[in-house]
């Protein structure tokens, strides 16, 4: 059945990125009148042959349900160019991108890969109607080589988020929630940590899909699951986010700082890419830069339940205003709604 939008999801809801840029605003695009139908990418793409077959299957696919579709949104996915232009040909196009997919996180792609990431990134981003960049970081990238850039940032749904509540004479917690991918980060924090439990006890808990140990800290790992997120979180009395300042950290948009925010958990997080706009330093929690930074701003929040307290509640409110599914869905819905329309 023809639709008006035809999403193409780098991943299913499973997949952080494509639930917070796509699925989690499907409702609202439902209510608002606009059909729409989702494609996402192949299981297996296969090897040798296989490969080839698979993805001229996934073309001809594609190719297809955009000739019914009046707009294509393609979400973080880098496509051939052939097939960008026949998409820019057949209908509207939408580009969205929430990472800093020209470089990679350590950098090392080989020269192949590079030209052809960067082929393909600079084909879509020409061909779109309207680059959907996740940061200001990444719309700077985006603006020399596109027609429209709109800055929508990543956000969450503030409904699913009780407010914590601070208070009591127990041992602070302080919490991680993320990937073990990037569990390096957290691990180069061990000497600040170590300090920090030397000079006022803490708990650690570290929420993801693997265990991460540090000797010489108390650490309770838990498995991340979609159904207890929030729960986990609001058993934390600070969230950190720590990252290098390097071009791939700089285009994040901040997903981790935002969870602990909705929650009413002050944050501290490295002052990287997105992470300095939505934190306001000593209002919402700390957006710092040095060792002795992270451990000041640590040890005043593990000191005063009445800073978290301070802090939790502001952090809730800048990301109900500002970074909310609530605040979003209006310039999701009008950017679309306006290229939709015969």
């Amino acid at each position: 059945m023809p639709a008006d939008i035809l999403f193409l999801p780098v991943s299913g809801p499973r997949g952080a990125s494509s639930r917070y840029r796509v699925f989690q605003f499907l409702p609202a695009i439902e209510a608002a009148g606009l059909t729409h139908r989702l494609h996402l990418p192949p299981a297996g793409p296969g090897k040798g042959l296989g490969r080839i077959v698979t993805a001229w299957r996934e073309q001809r696919a594609i190719r297809m349900l955009a000739a019914e579709a009046r707009l294509t949104f393609v979400q973080k996915r880098l496509l051939p160019e052939g097939l960008v232009n026949s998409l820019a040909r057949t209908g509207r196009l939408v580009f969205d991108f929430d990472d800093a997919i020209f470089t990679s996180p350590s950098g090392n792609r080989s020269t192949h890969a590079s030209r052809r990431v960067e082929r393909r990134l600079h084909a879509v981003l020409a061909a779109a109607d309207v680059v959907l960049a996740g940061n200001r970081y990444l719309a700077d990238y985006a603006a020399p080589r596109a027609r429209r850039v709109v800055v929508l940032p990543t956000v969450v749904d503030t409904d699913r988020y009780p407010a914590r509540q601070h208070g009591g004479n127990r041992q602070p917690v302080v919490g991680w929630i993320g990937h073990s991918v990037n569990h390096p980060y957290l691990a180069a924090m061990r000497p600040i940590l170590q300090r920090l439990a030397t000079a006022q006890g803490f708990r650690l808990l570290i929420v993801s899909d693997k265990d991460l140990l540090l000797p010489g800290i108390e650490v309770e790992n838990r498995r991340w699951s979609e159904a207890t997120e929030v729960t986990d979180i609001l058993d934390m009395d600070i969230g950190i986010m720590p990252m290098p300042d390097d071009p791939w950290s700089r285009g994040k948009c901040g997903l981790k700082a935002l969870q602990y925010m909705a929650a009413g958990v002050p944050v501290v997080c490295a002052a990287v890419g997105a992470n300095a706009e939505i934190v306001r330093n000593a209002v919402d929690g700390f957006a710092v830069t040095t060792d002795g930074q992270w451990q000041q701003a640590l040890g005043e929040l593990c000191a005063s339940v009445d800073l978290r307290t301070r802090l939790g509640a502001s952090a809730r409110q800048r990301v109900h205003d500002a970074y909310s599914l609530a605040s979003a869905t209006p310039l999701l819905i009008d950017t679309l709604a306006s290229i939709c329309r015969p």
